[in-house]
């Protein structure tokens, strides 16, 4: 940690353990946390560093997400988080855990975000049945598209167009 960050922590009026588990959602969210944390901090792929991610081509960025992104699938399943939620690792609670503890977006993300949780609960059980099992393989990843003529944050006049 640093010096000047622990000298200030050390000086505070307050237990700063006692605002990290409010945060955190407790005690024991907060002591998975450092435990993910830990997990990340010591993987031996070396592939979750952001030290140089400032001077990185995008593209290589976007590569390196990509790698990213498929390790921390891999230790997910390897870690059994998800196996409480029939596979579906972002329904895990330990999943936004472990995003905040990359430190770093996935392309993916919209993925998870977005494209499963909307065929989780705009889908009948058919079609999930069908559609969930790839989604969870990523043998079909989903986007979101949108198109707004008259975008921004009146929605009355938001005019959208689907082809």
């Amino acid at each position: 940690m640093n010096p000047d960050l622990q000298r200030e922590r050390g000086t505070a009026t307050f237990s700063t353990e006692k605002i990290t588990n409010l945060m955190d959602g407790g005690v024991d969210r907060t002591r998975r946390r450092r435990q993910l944390e830990a997990v990340i901090a010591r993987d031996p792929t070396g592939i979750f560093s952001n030290d140089d991610n400032y001077y990185l081509h995008r593209t290589d960025r976007h590569v390196r997400s990509l790698a990213k992104h498929v390790r921390l699938v891999e230790l997910c399943r390897k870690l059994g988080i998800g196996d409480e939620c029939g596979g579906e690792i972002i329904q895990s609670e330990d999943f936004p855990l472990l995003l905040a503890a990359l430190g770093d977006d996935l392309p993916t993300s919209l993925h998870w975000v977005m494209f499963v949780p909307n065929i989780m609960s705009l889908c009948d059980e058919e079609q999930q049945a069908r559609w969930l099992p790839l989604c969870r393989d990523w043998r079909m990843v989903g986007c979101y598209a949108q198109t707004e003529l008259g975008h921004g944050s009146n929605v009355r006049a938001l005019e959208t167009t689907a082809t």
